[in-house]
């Protein structure tokens, strides 16, 4: 499987499959500093892992995606653990500005494996990168699709059917069939999604 081109942050085609080489330009050179620094937080056992998400997996899957910070999910046992993650940023004097915490001039948020159980299967489900040579990882392209279908804002949908062609679809299935909820929630909205794609496509015959 080979994602799109992304010329906007300098990404071009990237295979999704294995450990893959991430290479940055400019515009995002922080990044690599910002996974050293999640590393480090992981080997310190603060966190227990971590994965990324929201715009940048997004980008890394070749959908152009303009965003302002950086998502990340990350495993930790309790909300008093998710409050001394901040604490001790806040203790390094980095920057704290509502829920974003700036790592090397980039606003990371975090967002808690206990939030839903999807959030920490996402995370040990996800895809070994680089980035510019730096370990890291981000949320598989199924996983992806979940969380997005589990937000379902507007630009969300969007997102969906862009991803949809890169999924695998057994797979995506069966995490939606864990996954959801008793009124099969995310399976009807993504039907939605899909349905709509199908509507768009006959308007324009």
């Amino acid at each position: 499987m080979v994602t799109g081109d992304n010329e906007q942050f300098g990404l071009g085609k990237l295979p999704a499959s294995a450990i893959v080489e991430l290479r940055l330009d400019q515009r995002v050179s922080d990044l690599p500093s910002v996974f050293t620094e999640l590393n480090t937080l992981a080997e310190r056992e603060v966190i227990g892992d971590y994965a990324i998400g929201g715009g940048y997996a997004k980008i890394y899957y070749g959908i152009p995606c303009f965003t302002n910070d950086l998502d990340i999910l990350v495993i930790l046992g309790n909300d008093k653990d998710f409050h001394n993650l901040y604490s001790y940023y806040r203790e390094q004097g980095n920057r704290i500005e509502r829920e974003y915490i700036y790592i090397a001039d980039t606003a990371v948020q975090f967002f808690p494996d206990f939030i839903h159980p999807l959030f920490h299967e996402a995370i040990k489900e996800a895809q070994q990168i680089e980035v510019n040579g730096v370990p890291s990882k981000v949320v598989s392209v199924e996983y992806l699709i979940t969380l997005l279908l589990k937000a379902f804002r507007p630009k969300d949908k969007i997102h969906i059917l862009e991803l949809y062609g890169s999924a695998d679809i057994p797979k995506l299935k069966e995490i939606l069939r864990r996954f959801d909820d008793g009124q099969q929630l995310l399976s009807k909205r993504l039907k939605e999604v899909l349905g709509d794609l199908q509507k768009d496509t006959r308007s324009k015959r």
